[in-house]
């Protein structure tokens, strides 16, 4: 049975528009609504994909912890926090853009997005569904990650 259109007026709704290209970064966060052209069940997902990806990762120092000796428990639980500050450095600065850019060429991409620069609100190359910045966040977390599981090398040297 359908709500009374009475109903639906008082209810803070954003009809959902397609983005238009304009303006590169998808437009300026302080002044328009950037989240109209996205769901917010699709950044939700992402968003927690997101948070338990980073929860992962000292997972993974605390499972090769307990696979080495004892006095090396605490080093390769520290290793793992480290790798995904270091990665994320990397990541936020060049990484992505050699990653995902999109002007990329066919082997690597190019360096538009150095810095983070025009990236935020625009469809990202992976799904024109979640916007750039939050695609960039999700896809560092895996760098990150990649990273800390081939830490339990250096525990043991």
């Amino acid at each position: 049975m359908a709500a009374p259109a009475s109903l639906l007026e008082g209810l803070p709704y954003v009809p959902l528009s397609p983005y238009d290209g304009s303006v590169p970064t998808g437009g300026d966060s302080g002044v328009d609504n950037v989240n109209i052209f996205y769901e917010s069940g699709d950044i939700s997902f992402m968003i927690v994909s997101t948070a338990l990806v980073l929860l992962m990762i000292p997972g993974v120092g605390f499972f090769y912890s307990g696979l080495t000796r004892r006095k090396s428990a605490l080093s390769l639980i520290w290793l793992s926090v480290m790798a995904t500050a270091v990665v994320s450095f990397q990541w936020f600065f060049w990484g992505y853009s050699l990653a995902f850019s999109h002007k990329a060429g066919k082997y690597i991409g190019a360096l538009d997005n150095f810095g983070f620069m025009n990236v935020l609100a625009q469809p990202s190359v992976g799904s024109p569904r979640i916007p750039d910045l939050l695609f960039a966040v999700y896809q560092g977390m895996f760098a990150a990650i990649t990273y800390a599981s081939l830490d339990p090398y250096l525990g043991e040297a």
